[in-house]
């Protein structure tokens, strides 16, 4: 930026310019504040007669030049017909430095409008306070000294430092790598800028400097070696000579891990009478380099140092007239550069590209030719690289691997790993692609295996840790086709290409994850090659269960080349079926050749399930229960393309569902069965235990109770006899019975003898079918009460049919019969 105005130096001032052209008298009315001073003049010659006249009537005073100085109105008034031609401005302003502070900076402000039209110098007066020198601050854009005859600053803006004596310490430009520049005692700082030139606002600091013994202290930041020229610095007054018995001093700041490089370019040496000219380089410590103008000067200085130069008191009757007059130029190369090798050699087909990404940067690469901003090692080569000041920011490198079969007989027989190259751990920077290029032979394909595939749309990002995606493009004999970025891991499995096919790789979020990283030979995918296919692509998919899945045609979302077949075979787990949805459907409108074809069709199936012309008017749904084929071929079309994205979801079968339907039903009524043969055999039971027992008296002195037999398999005893079965039938003839008992009582009374001590244990427990009915202790005669035999009851009836129909047997005999004790 060049400066065009004074903010600081006109920072109270209110130019207000008019030039009015009345009788070819030019005026310009200006408003003058204190401090500031005008000087106008036709100082060149060129037109003497173009005058500078100040006041009015017989008052007015007109003159080559006018300085004007009292502040308020003034009006200018110019005797030629363009002023501007050869008249020049100059506008110029004190500030004063107390050995603490000044008394304002360089800053330079807007200006009117009408002053642009002249040649103008902006000129601040610097005064310092010994033994404080003044310092000018260009931190913030930097100048770069030039020489004065050459043709000036790019902008046009040419700034000048003198310090009194005068002396030109030097003239510079704006943007470079001069930060400061201190003046001992007084001098002047300027901006010169030429007619109709627009004058740009900034401002330079101006502060107390140090106590300095030189004429002037300049301080250079110098650049890195290889990203900028070198620094060049000429002695004042440059290329005249400079004063006598004088030094001036150059402030170095060299970069980390470089090495400044000083030069004399050029210079003229005079003769001298006193002491001698000469160079010295300070470093921090105390040690002093002093070397002349004809030395070898320092070509390795690692550290910060201060150059001064010194002259001598000269004998300008003899030597070179001219004086001394010195041109130095310092640059920067890396030091003890450390070089990575990059051995490509046994690395089979595969080349690196390495650039510069950040220009503003101090990162320096170098090759052993020198520095560069990029670099391209070929394949089955070696390249020494170096890398100074650089981050992973800094550079970025990519890299290519060629996979070439010319003949399918000599081709890989196993998958070729798309895997990302393992580089030398040495290389600075990021990785940030890698691309795989197939080269196949005429009659042959290549298919891509590897953990699968998912579409990615509308720049979407890839949920895996390194955000790696994947594009794959096609090329043929007409053209190259994209199938569209991918991410790692998906339901589609496989992609069959005929002809030749590039895989890139990269990561959309290198700087998270410092770009991508070598991976197994698993870790992307692998290049099977194959026999010729008849299609241009095949992809196999199995789709998501619990996501949908998304199929898009080749060159999605443009249109299909001409002729293209594609063919996806869907794979649908059993007891599912798909829902398929084409989502985005785009036909022909009319085709010169051929015709545009959608088809599904079941696997093993010989007929088509669907299939529609681009004249007709498609389906945008269809449910396929079983794995099935999705085929596209397009047709040379007229107007339109064919392009299609689809979309798969899974759902269970109908036919399974109703088989799941029947057995859910079929395991109820089995456990009803269950539950119910469960709860008859409870109530059963509780029943069982409910009866009532019967028990037998025994007069032989053995007590049977039913239930409480111990003999095994005695499984045909009754247990209990229910009393309901036994005697509620028996109630009806109960009459009858009472009338014929005591006929009959006598002949059925059981014995109630003693026990015989001798009958075996067996013989004490009644037969089976036998009922013995309880008899109670003997009973006088008198009280005996009538007899109720039952002996020929319907119980006993030896001709009575059971309930079963069967014929029950009379009851086995009982034996003899024992009278009882004590009769006689």
């Amino acid at each position: 930026m060049v400066f065009v105005a004074l903010r600081g130096a006109f920072e109270a001032l209110l130019v207000t310019a008019a030039v009015l052209s009345v009788s070819g008298i030019n005026t310009l009315n200006l408003s003058l504040d204190p401090g500031t001073r005008y000087n106008i003049s036709n100082g060149d010659g060129r037109q003497p007669e173009c005058l500078v006249c100040t006041g009015s009537g017989r008052s007015q005073t007109c003159m080559r030049s006018v300085l004007l100085r009292d502040p308020g109105p003034v009006s200018v008034q110019f005797k030629c017909p363009r002023p501007e031609a050869v008249i020049h401005v100059e506008i110029q302003r004190n500030i004063d430095c107390t050995t603490r502070a000044c008394s304002g900076d360089i800053d330079v402000g807007e200006e009117p409008e009408l002053l642009r039209g002249f040649d103008r110098t902006f000129v601040w007066r610097l005064k310092a306070s010994a033994p404080k020198a003044f310092l000018i601050d260009f931190t913030r854009t930097g100048v770069r000294q030039v020489l004065a005859s050459a043709a000036g600053c790019p902008d046009r803006h040419t700034f000048t430092l003198e310090a009194a004596g005068p002396a030109t310490i030097g003239t510079y430009c704006r943007s470079g790598p001069i930060s400061q520049a201190q003046v001992l005692n007084q001098g002047t700082f300027s901006l010169h800028v030429p007619a109709k030139e627009k004058l740009h606002t900034g401002r330079f600091s101006v502060s107390v400097g140090e106590e300095i013994k030189s004429l002037a202290k300049i301080k250079v930041f110098l650049p890195t070696g290889g990203a900028s020229p070198p620094v060049e610095l000429f002695s004042p007054n440059y290329p005249r000579s400079f004063p006598d018995d004088d030094l001036v001093q150059w402030e170095v700041e060299v970069p980390l891990k470089h090495n400044a490089i000083v030069q004399v370019v050029n210079h003229t040496r005079p003769a001298c009478r006193k002491k001698e000219t000469a160079v010295e380089y300070h470093g921090s410590g105390r040690s002093v380099l002093v070397l002349t103008l004809s030395d070898r000067q320092p070509e390795k200085i690692s550290h910060n140092f201060t150059m001064t130069l010194k002259s001598c008191e000269m004998d300008r009757t003899r030597g070179d007239p001219r004086g001394l007059a010195v041109h130095f130029r310092v640059s920067t190369a890396p030091m003890d550069l450390a070089w990575c090798t990059v051995d490509l050699r046994q690395k089979h087909g595969l080349s690196l590209y390495l650039e510069k990404v950040q220009n503003s940067s101090k990162c320096q690469m170098r090759m052993t030719s020198g520095p560069v901003w990029s670099v391209t090692v070929p394949p089955y080569s070696s390249a020494q690289l170096s890398f100074l000041d650089c981050s992973e920011e800094d550079v970025q490198f990519k890299a290519h691997r060629v996979i070439e079969c010319r003949q399918l007989k000599d081709c890989s027989r196993k998958p070729v790993p798309l895997a990302v190259p393992t580089l030398p751990s040495c290389l600075v920077g990021h990785l940030s692609s890698v691309t795989w290029s197939l080269v196949l032979p005429a009659s042959g394909s290549v298919e891509l295996q590897g953990d699968g595939l998912t579409h990615l749309f509308d720049g979407r990002v890839c949920g895996n840790r390194t955000g790696m995606v994947l594009e794959v493009e096609a090329s043929s004999d007409d053209g190259r086709t994209s199938l569209g970025s991918f991410c790692p891991r998906g339901p589609i499995r496989t992609i069959q290409f005929r002809g030749n096919v590039s895989v890139t790789a990269y990561s959309r979020d290198w700087g998270g994850s410092g770009g991508l990283r070598p991976s197994t030979p698993r870790s992307v995918l692998r290049a099977h090659f194959k026999e010729e296919i008849s299609e241009r692509y095949i992809f196999t998919v199995s789709p998501n269960v619990t996501a949908p899945t998304v199929l898009a045609s080749p060159g999605w979302p443009g249109g299909m080349k001409p002729y293209t077949t594609v063919s996806w075979i869907v794979h649908v787990p059993s007891g599912q079926e798909a829902h398929l949805v084409f989502s985005n459907l785009l036909q022909p409108k009319k085709c010169n050749n051929r015709h545009a074809n959608v088809r599904v069709q079941l696997l093993g199936s010989a007929e088509e399930m669907y299939s529609r012309r681009e004249d007709e008017e498609p389906e945008r749904t269809l449910n396929v229960s079983g794995s099935f084929y999705l085929n596209m071929s397009n047709c040379m079309p007229e107007t339109g393309q064919f392009s299609m994205l689809a979309q798969i979801t899974l759902h269970k079968s109908r036919n399974q569902l109703l088989t799941i339907v029947g057995i859910v039903v079929g395991v109820l009524v089995v456990l009803s069965a269950v539950v119910l043969t469960v709860v008859c055999v409870v109530i059963r039971k509780k029943k069982r235990a409910m009866n009532r027992q019967v028990s037998v008296y025994n007069p032989g002195g053995a007590v049977f109770r039913p239930g409480e037999s111990n003999a095994p398999e005695e499984d045909h005893i009754y247990t209990c006899i229910e009393d309901t079965l036994v005697y509620t039938h028996l109630l009806k003839k109960e009459q009858e019975m009472e009338e014929d008992g005591e006929q009959k009582a006598d002949a059925n009374r059981s014995s109630t003898g003693p026990t015989d001590p001798h009958r075996p244990p067996s013989s004490l427990h009644p037969e089976v079918g036998v009922y013995q009915p309880f008899l109670g202790p003997p009973v006088p005669p008198g009280d005996r009460p009538p007899s109720r035999s039952i002996e020929h009851n319907d119980l006993y009836d030896p001709d009575r049919q059971s309930d079963l129909g069967d014929h029950v047997s009379e009851p086995a005999a009982l034996g003899a019969r024992m009278e009882p004790e004590g009769r006689d």
